[in-house]
């Protein structure tokens, strides 16, 4: 049942039982066209509410559609939105002459029990007025988010098969005066990448992100924003900083929902990949220049708890992004990372302290991780919502990689995706991603390998079976896995089960 037909009926009554005498001024804007309730395309005769809504409308003209013809009575209404709408049915002379006598009779009648009333509304006021001065106290709401995955990847000469697997988030969003959040991630799974093609992460899927946990629960993430300003925000990231938490909100957000495994299949469908270099432990900003440009800068290193080197005694990354809203549907997006890694700590780990790549081919992770390296990445990422049901996004990034005593390096990815929002039925998302996940493009010093571009082709569909249940079937398909032509093409087939609650 939803919160807005229920403050409907509650306010139908209002109007018949507790109009107050005062006369009002009418409201200027009643005299406006108001759409009847059945030309109203989210609502249907057979609405529980719907009579309910006839009636408010009928009677006192104060019920309104919004400009799109949509009542959206599923939306949560503030108390400042029930307080202008009960003074617009309240504001109508017709009202007020129409009930007085009821008015009129029924508060003769119970004088006393409305006497009872008023003292009991008083003495609860200054009780809660009195603690909002002297009680602090805290709100955690919970949400979790359970992966159940039958999935297969396969390549010729390898022996593969069907494989059942299982991930679950339980996010603990605590807020301790109403405008910070706490956020406390526990994880819990068995899922494990496939060791194919020489244990390229080309392959892995977003609830096999921190998907291993040999079944024990572990602190996944634990952050803390608090506002500085109206206008900024600060994060503070012990465990599993992400350069994709100063990007919010993201480019595509349709695909993004960090690694949740609510949208996309792979891991990288679903952010800018040089946004997953490097994170763990550090510090973050987000500044809202004006309502269409957002600037953020972060850094971030694995080393945040070693007593020994601390935040800025070893490796790191420190990137600036930037998002702009160049219009109601388009966004564009530029970032740019700085970063040192000490040898075994290279890596696309996306705030994995244990420095586990989530994406990329193993040349491009398992070789540079073997030096100290330099890198400077460069990033764009676009995306036109081009109607309802359909959106464009695009991705390009390069990497500057400068192996100490071994020579430069260079690293390239891109893609392109289509987005279908609202596919099916209201609540359903399709995707299409064509692309090339990081690889080594350009040899160091003699260093020989390689270099073949790594296609990553994926589609899938997200059934949206319930408010709390999806279903999304997909297939990825790797020609040229880790970057080589002799090397069978990947295959992976997956359905997935996602229990929101």
């Amino acid at each position: 049942m939803g919160r807005y037909p229920l403050i409907f009926l509650t306010l139908t009554f209002t109007l018949q039982v507790f109009v107050p005498q005062a006369k009002a001024q009418p409201d200027a804007s009643l005299s406006s066209p108001v759409i009847p309730v059945w030309e109203l395309k989210d609502v249907q005769p057979t609405d529980w509410a719907f009579s309910a809504l006839q009636s408010l409308q009928q009677r006192y003209q104060c019920i309104e559609g919004y400009p799109d013809r949509t009542f959206r009575g599923e939306q949560v209404m503030s108390r400042y939105e029930f307080a202008t709408l009960l003074n617009r049915c309240l504001s109508h002379d017709e009202v007020i002459n129409r009930e007085q006598p009821t008015i009129d009779r029924l508060q003769t009648e119970y004088v006393r029990e409305l006497a009872i009333l008023r003292g009991r509304v008083d003495g609860s006021t200054a009780r809660v007025r009195e603690l909002e001065i002297t009680e602090f106290s805290t709100t955690t709401k919970l949400k979790g988010v359970v992966n159940f995955v039958v999935t297969d990847s396969s390549q010729e000469g390898e022996d593969t098969g069907v494989v059942f697997q299982a991930r679950s988030r339980l996010n603990f969003n605590t807020s301790f005066t109403g405008k910070d959040s706490l956020l406390t991630r526990l994880t819990v799974g068995n899922a494990l990448t496939p060791n194919l093609a020489d244990g390229t992460k080309e392959v892995t899927q977003t609830h096999q992100f921190q998907g291993n946990t040999d079944n024990q629960v572990i602190l996944g993430k634990l952050s803390y924003k608090f506002p500085i300003g109206e206008r900024t925000i600060a994060i503070l990231t012990p465990v599993g900083g992400q350069h994709r938490d100063y990007n919010l909100p993201a480019i595509n957000p349709f695909f993004e929902d960090d690694n949740a495994g609510t949208t996309t299949l792979s891991t990288f469908a679903q952010r800018h990949p040089i946004l997953s270099l490097g994170g763990a432990s550090g510090l973050a900003m987000s500044h809202l220049i004006n309502d269409s440009l957002q600037v953020g800068a972060g850094y971030y290193t694995p080393d945040g708890s070693d007593t020994d080197t601390g935040l800025f005694g070893g490796s790191y990354s420190a990137g600036i992004g930037v998002k702009w809203d160049a219009g109601k549907d388009v966004s564009v997006g530029l970032n740019y990372l700085h970063g040192f890694f000490q040898e075994g700590d290279f890596g696309f780990t996306d705030g994995l302290s244990e420095s586990s790549s989530i994406l990329g081919t193993s040349i491009v992770n398992d070789t540079l991780s073997q030096f100290s390296t330099v890198t400077n990445a460069y990033g764009i990422e676009a995306f036109w919502r081009v109607n309802r049901k359909l959106g464009l996004g695009g991705r390009l990034g390069y990497t500057d990689v400068k192996v100490l005593d071994e020579g430069d390096a260079a690293i390239w990815n891109y893609s392109l995706s289509l987005v279908f929002p609202n596919a099916g039925d209201k609540n359903d998302l399709g995707g299409i991603i064509i692309g090339v996940q990081p690889y080594l493009g350009r040899s160091m010093g003699n260093s020989q390998f390689s270099n073949e571009m790594p296609l990553h082709l994926e589609g899938f569909y997200k059934w949206q079976v319930s408010d709390e249940v999806s279903l999304t079937p997909g297939l990825i398909w790797h020609p040229n896995p880790n970057q080589s032509v002799t090397e069978a093409d990947l295959f992976t087939s997956s359905l997935r089960m996602t229990v929101t609650f």
